[in-house]
């Protein structure tokens, strides 16, 4: 059964069609340069399409932010560090969210081959400024002080992140395991004044 339209009505449905169709390739434009499923090779033209935006909104720390995002995606770490940087040094929100302080340290580390200690271990200090409880912020520090053979302060962050996390979750059981593992580690270790 087709519905008939007075001619008025169905020009105005189409007109509103035609501007949702236009919204949503909008959108979807918006998008796929944010997003994480491109073909491979495709990060290879972000620089274009985030450069001309930057031309014009340099200021916009949230932009920053998704190409440093799409950095990292692409492992392009150290363009990706560079990306937080300069969303972290503009006035905005995103200086208020750890988890954008942690993945600067994350791509900070990624430079250093996976190592946390220095200018990344700062981030993460930064991160737990602003939240002590934050989950990712905690699992960096104390992959952090791990790495640097202090068993007794990575079971500080690790603990209470244990805490946090749902019992029998695999999570949980991955970390319950380092926690077991450090405080092995810690007992065999000399104790550090």
């Amino acid at each position: 059964m087709i519905l008939k339209l007075p001619k008025a009505a169905s020009g105005r449905l189409l007109l509103v069609l035609a501007i949702a169709l236009a919204a949503a390739l909008v959108l979807l434009a918006a998008y796929v340069p944010a997003g994480s499923a491109d073909p491979p090779g495709a990060a290879d033209g972000m620089p274009n399409r985030f450069g001309a935006f930057f031309e014009k909104q340099p200021r916009d720390a949230r932009a920053w932010v998704l190409h440093a995002r799409r950095l990292a995606d692409a492992e392009r770490f150290a363009e990706a560090a560079q990306a937080y940087g300069k969303a972290l040094a503009l006035p905005s929100k995103v200086v208020k969210d750890p988890a954008v302080w942690c993945e600067y340290a994350d791509a900070l580390g990624m430079t250093q081959q996976g190592r946390l200690a220095g200018k990344p271990r700062e981030l993460i200090d930064r991160a737990l400024a602003l939240r002590p409880d934050h989950p990712k912020a905690l699992e960096m520090a104390g992959s952090a002080e791990y790495e640097q053979g202090n068993y007794d302060l990575a079971l500080s962050y690790w603990r209470p992140l244990l805490a946090l996390l749902e019992p029998g979750s695999q999570m949980h059981r991955e970390l319950a395991a380092a926690v077991a593992r450090t405080e092995r580690l810690a007992r065999m270790s000399p104790q550090r004044f």
